[in-house]
C-alpha cells in the first residue's frame, strides 16, 4: 500500500525498530520518510513516545537496509526483540521529571542564594575581619556555590540533554542541522560559558547553570506535551483498531464450539456470533437473520438487516440474533484493517505545501546560526556589553528560532482533520486531498448511484410479437451473468424464471449484453446500442424513460424501463455547493433528456449537463475540463467510474464497504450518501487555512522573537519556554478541526 501496489498475495512481515535521537514530530516524519523509501518497504509507522518504528514490508526486505536508512537521516536505529514497548517511553519520562526536579532546585538557588547572603556581610563587618579575608571567603563561597550549581546542571546536560545532544551530533554527521542543532548549541553555550567561569574566577560575573539547563528541561517538557495533545488526534485510529475483538467462537465440522484468537482463523471456517458482540472477521452470514449495527464503518445509524447470503464486517455489532458466518477475510484483509491503514496513511502523508515548508526550514536553521553568531560578535566587540552578555545573547537567538512550530503547522492539522473525516465516514488516502478540495471549483457528479439511488428497479415491461413470460425468461438469462446495475434490476424482478442455456454470452461495456439462444441472436442493453445494430426501436422514440430492450434478431420484441430514484438529499447536496461558489454538472450515460430531465429536479442548468457518455469516454471528458485550466472534483460510485476518478483533479467514490478495497480514489464516501460532501469540502477548506494560519503565526513568531532575543529582552530559559508554546498554539489551533 505504501508503494501504490496491491498487497492482497504479497506475503507481508512486520519489522520493529528502537529509533534513536527522535525529539519531536518533525524527527518522525524523517524517520518515516527514510524508512518508506527502502525497497520492498510498504508501509512505516513511526511511535514518538515509544521512540519506535514499526516497518511493514514485503518478504526479502532486510532489516540492515532499515537501519542504514534511518542513520542516513541521522538518527540511530537497532532491531527490536522481545523488549518493553513501553520501556523507551518510560525512559523518556524519567529523564524529563529529572530535568523538572534539578532545574526547579537550581532556580530556587539562584534566587535565594545568588551570592554570599547579607548576614554573612555583617556578620563579618561586625567581627571586624579584614576586608582581604573577606574578599578570600567570598571568592570561596562563590566557587562552592557554583561548584554545586554545576553538579546540579550536569545531570540534565547528559541525561536530559542526551537525545538533543545525539540528535544534534548524527544531524551533522549526515550533513544536516535542524532543530536539535540549535537547542543542543544553546544549552551548551551557557553551560560551557558558566564551567569556564567556575573554574578560571573573574571571567564571568554570574552563573548561568540555571539557564542551561532550563533551555533543555522546557524544549524537552514542550515535546513531552506536544506528544501527548498529539495522541488526542489519533483517538479515532486506536478506538477504530480496538472495535474488533480478540478472540473468536470457530463451529468445528463436529458442531463443537471452540474459542480461537481472530488472528488465527482462517478463509472458509465458521464463527458463531452471539447477540450483543462484536463481529471479529469480514465474513457472509450462512445461517440465521439479525439486525447488524454498522454505524462505525460507514456512518449510517439504522442498524443493517442481514440474512444468508449477505456480507458482515470485522468491528460491526450483532444486535439481537444468532448468527453463523463463513470467514473471508481475517486480521490485515478485514476492510476494518484496511481502513485503518488508509487513515494511518493519510496522517503520515505529506500535503505539497509540506516540501515549500521543509526547504523553508533547513535554510532557516543556516541563517539562525549566522544571526547568533553576528549578536555575540556584534555586542562582544561593540563594547556595550560584556562578552558573557553577547554569548548569552545569542544562546537565546539560537533557541528561541527552532523552526519547530514551522514543520508541526501541516502535518498536525492533516492529521487531525483526517481523523475526523474518519469518524464521519469519510476515508482520506493522502493528505495532499485535503490540500486539493481547497482548489477546487468545478464539482461533477456521476448520475446513476450517484445522485441517483444505486438500485435501480424494473418498471412496467412492455412486450412486441412474444409471450410475456418468455420474453422476461430471456432477459433474466442474459442478465443473470451480468455485474450491471440494470442487469441487477431485472434480475431481482424476474429472480423466480428459469435460467435458460445460452451459448457465446458476451457482454459490452456501457451498451448492453448478447448472446444466443437456439438459432437465435438475443441482446439486451441500451436503444442507441440496438439502433446502431439495425434493429428497429421507432415505436420507442417518444418515451422519456431510461431503460434496456430485448431484441431476437433484428426484431425488438420487449422494453423494461429502468427507474432510478433520486436521492432524497442530492437537490439539498446541489444546493450547498451552489450556495459556497462552486459549479455542478452532471455527467451520464443517459440519453440527454433525462438527463436534463434530472438536473431540471436538482437546479442544475442545461448547459452544466452532460448526458449520452460512455464509461470509457468520462475521463476524456474530465480531461477536456483540466484543458481549460480548471481543477475538477469528480465524484462516482466506483462501478464504471474507475478513469474518471483517476483523472480527476479529486476524486471521490461513494461506495459500498465492501468496494474499498479496490478503490483508488483520493476520498471514499463509506456511508454511500452524499449529503456529507458539503461538509468535507468544508473541513478540508478549513484544513488548508488552519494549515496557513498555522505557518503565519510560525513564522510571526520567530519574527518578532529574533529581534527580541538579539536586543537581550529575552533570556534563554524565557526563550525555551516561548519556543514550547509555540509548539503547543500550533497544535491546539490544528485540534480546534476537530470542532470548526
Amino acid at each position: 500500500m505504501g508503494n501504490g501496489r496491491s498487497c492482497a498475495y504479497i506475503f507481508k512481515m512486520k519489522i520493529k525498530l528502537r529509533i534513536e535521537g527522535m525529539t519531536c514530530n518533525n524527527c518522525v516524519r524523517h524517520v518515516r520518510n527514510a524508512l518508506s523509501r527502502v525497497p520492498r518497504v510498504l508501509s512505516a509507522h513511526v511511535d514518538l513516545e515509544k521512540s519506535q518504528a514499526v516497518v511493514t514490508a514485503e518478504e526479502g526486505c532486510q532489516v540492515p537496509q532499515l537501519i542504514g536508512a534511518v542513520e542516513e537521516a541521522g538518527y540511530g536505529a537497532k532491531l527490536i526483540e522481545g523488549e518493553d514497548e513501553d520501556s523507551a517511553s518510560k525512559r523518556w519520562t524519567r529523564s524529563l521529571v529529572l530535568g523538572i526536579i534539578l532545574t526547579t532546585i537550581l532556580y530556587l538557588s539562584q534566587y535565594l542564594i545568588r551570592s554570599p547572603p547579607l548576614w554573612l556581610g555583617n556578620m563579618l563587618f561586625a567581627l571586624s575581619v579584614p576586608s582581604s579575608w573577606m574578599a578570600i571567603l567570598y571568592s570561596r563561597w562563590n566557587f562552592f556555590f557554583g561548584l554545586y550549581l554545576f553538579l546540579l546542571a550536569l545531570p540534565v546536560q547528559l541525561v536530559s540533554g542526551y537525545s538533543f545532544y545525539l540528535g544534534a551530533y548524527r544531524q551533522i554527521r549526515s550533513g544536516r542541522l535542524d532543530m536539535d542543532t540549535l537547542v543542543s548549541i544553546g544549552s551548551s553555550s551557557a553551560f560551557l560559558l558558566s564551567t569556564f567561569g567556575l573554574f578560571f574566577p573573574g571571567i564571568i560575573e554570574h552563573y548561568y547553570f540555571d539557564e542551561a539547563a532550563a533551555i533543555i528541561t522546557l524544549v524537552s517538557a514542550g515535546h513531552w506535551l506536544e506528544a501527548r495533545v498529539s495522541r488526542k488526534a489519533n483517538k479515532t485510529l486506536k478506538k477504530l483498531l480496538e472495535l474488533a475483538p480478540a478472540y473468536a467462537t470457530v463451529l468445528e465440522d463436529n458442531n463443537i464450539e471452540k474459542k480461537v484468537r481472530a488472528s488465527e482463523l482462517v478463509i472458509g471456517q465458521k464463527v458463531i456470533l452471539k447477540p450483543g458482540e462484536r463481529i471479529p472477521v469480514d465474513g457472509e452470514v450462512v445461517e440465521g437473520r439479525g439486525l447488524v449495527d454498522e454505524s462505525m464503518l460507514t456512518g449510517e445509524s439504522k442498524p443493517v438487516e442481514k440474512w444468508p447470503g449477505e456480507k458482515v464486517f470485522a468491528g460491526t455489532l450483532n444486535l439481537h440474533s444468532r448468527l453463523i458466518i463463513r470467514v473471508s477475510a481475517a486480521g490485515e484483509k478485514t476492510v476494518l484493517a484496511h481502513i485503518a491503514e488508509v487513515v494511518l496513511k493519510a496522517q503520515e502523508s505529506r500535503a505539497n505545501i509540506q516540501n515549500f515548508v521543509d526547504k523553508v526550514s533547513s535554510v532557516f536553521v543556516i541563517f539562525v546560526i549566522g544571526v547568533a553568531v553576528i549578536t555575540a560578535l556584534g555586542w562582544g566587540l561593540s563594547g556595550l556589553t560584556k562578552w558573557e552578555t553577547a554569548l548569552i545573547r545569542a544562546a537565546s537567538v539560537l533557541v528561541v528560532a527552532c523552526p519547530c512550530a514551522m514543520g508541526l503547522a501541516t502535518p498536525a492539522a492533516i492529521m487531525v482533520a483526517s481523523n475526523r473525516l474518519a469518524s464521519l465516514g469519510i476515508l482520506i488516502r493522502d493528505g495532499s486531498a485535503l490540500e486539493k478540495c481547497g482548489k477546487i471549483k468545478e464539482v461533477i457528479f456521476d448520475k446513476t448511484g450517484t445522485l441517483t439511488q444505486p438500485k435501480l428497479t424494473v418498471e412496467n415491461p412492455e412486450y412486441f410479437f412474444i409471450d410475456p413470460l418468455v420474453a422476461d425468461t430471456l432477459a433474466y438469462s442474459l442478465a443473470s451473468s451480468s455485474l450491471h446495475p440494470a442487469s441487477r434490476a431485472i434480475i431481482e424482478r424476474f429472480k423466480d424464471s428459469s435460467r435458460l442455456n445460452l451459448k457465446d454470452w458476451q457482454e459490452k461495456p456501457g451498451a448492453g449484453i448478447q448472446a444466443l439462444y437456439q438459432d437465435f441472436t438475443v441482446r439486451l442493453g441500451s436503444l442507441s446500442w440496438l439502433r446502431s445494430l439495425g434493429i428497429k426501436t421507432c415505436d420507442l422514440q417518444s418515451l422519456s424513460s431510461s431503460g434496456v430492450g430485448l431484441a431476437m434478431n433484428d426484431k425488438l420484441i420487449a422494453y423494461y424501463p429502468i427507474a432510478a430514484p433520486i436521492k432524497p438529499t442530492a437537490k439539498q447536496v446541489i444546493e450547498k455547493l451552489s450556495a459556497k461558489g462552486y459549479t455542478v454538472y452532471i455527467l451520464s450515460g443517459d440519453k440527454r433528456e433525462i438527463a436534463l430531465q434530472l438536473g431540471l429536479q436538482l437546479g442544475i442548468a442545461p448547459e452544466h449537463v452532460i448526458a449520452e457518455v460512455r464509461p470509457e469516454e468520462k475521463a476524456n471528458v474530465i480531461r477536456s475540463f483540466q484543458q481549460q485550466g480548471r481543477s475538477v472534483a469528480f465524484i462516482g460510485d466506483g462501478i464504471n467510474d474507475g478513469p474518471a476518478l483517476a483523472q480527476a483533479d479529486l476524486g471521490i467514490a461513494v461506495l459500498n464497504a465492501s468496494d474499498i478495497a479496490k478503490e483508488s480514489a483520493d476520498i471514499v464516501l463509506l456511508n454511500a450518501d452524499i449529503e456529507i460532501i458539503p461538509l468535507l469540502l468544508e473541513i478540508s477548506d478549513k484544513t488548508l487555512k488552519t494549515i496557513k494560519e498555522n505557518l503565519f503565526w510560525a513564522f510571526l513568531y520567530n519574527t518578532l522573537a529574533i529581534p527580541l532575543a538579539v536586543m537581550g529582552k529575552m533570556s534563554p530559559s524565557v526563550c525555551a519556554g516561548a519556543m514550547g508554546l509555540s509548539d503547543l498554539f500550533v497544535i491546539g489551533n490544528a485540534l480546534r478541526l476537530y470542532k470548526r
